[in-house]
């Protein structure tokens, strides 16, 4: 009995016992999509209630279950933007180390190679974080993240099509970079994409998102809840 209460699956959203995404946190997640950010980042969702608590329970509490979910609503958002034909690879903006290490995973890898999964085309590595001006952007203020991240894209890519997907956007610093990064390589066009944007407001200060609670076959992946887990 012991053994069955610790293996139990919960929602990442309200850990409830269940599957990985419960009906009400699913429907949660179905409403309003965010606007487009000024810098051309994409977001599925807002970074707030209990979208926030899904995404926040997937990054912290290592409910990579939920990976496959957050990636079919940043699948629909592609599709409806009609951007699934603009992709010939997919990757992702890397976290540092040192959270990769603490965390288990890098969770804007787990959900770019759903999304590559679902939309049919390769996943790559392309980008690496370099110098000192490499930090984890957790925590950090809007001047600090502006200013706190570098990549460097790896050799190969002219002419390609890149994806570049994350999980929480703020100020679009992290996917500003990525994208200078691969435009550096002559690649032909980068979309930015991520699962969740926090609101204007929140994203001009602070934002403490610590650890808490052949040819291309589309087919979107359903919001709506269901019975099976993400």
């Amino acid at each position: 009995m012991l053994v069955d209460m610790m293996f139990q699956t919960r929602c990442a959203g309200c850990d409830t016992p269940g599957p990985a995404v419960c009906t009400t946190c699913r429907f949660a997640l179905v409403g309003r999509q965010p606007r487009p950010a000024a810098n051309g980042v994409h977001a599925a969702l807002a970074f707030t209630g209990r979208a926030r608590d899904v995404v926040l329970g997937f990054k912290y509490r290592n409910r990579r279950q939920v990976g496959a979910h957050l990636a079919g609503l940043v699948v629909n958002r592609i599709v409806a933007n009609g951007d699934q034909h603009r992709i010939d690879v997919v990757t992702w903006a890397p976290t540092s180390t040192a959270r990769r290490h603490e965390r288990g995973f890098d969770q804007g890898e787990v959900v770019a190679r759903h999304v590559a999964r679902q939309l049919g085309v390769p996943c790559r590595r392309l980008l690496d974080r370099h110098g000192r001006r490499s930090p984890s952007q957790t925590g950090r203020t809007r001047s600090e993240r502006l200013h706190g991240v570098a990549f460097r894209a790896r050799p190969g890519l002219a002419g390609r099509r890149v994806l570049v997907v994350d999980d929480v956007v703020t100020t679009g610093a992290t996917l500003q970079a990525a994208r200078r990064a691969l435009d550096a390589t002559s690649v032909a066009e980068v979309l930015l994409y991520a699962v969740a944007a926090t609101p204007a407001s929140r994203a001009a200060s602070r934002v403490p998102v610590g650890a808490a609670p052949g040819a291309r076959h589309l087919r979107a992946v359903p919001t709506t809840p269901s019975a099976s887990a993400a």
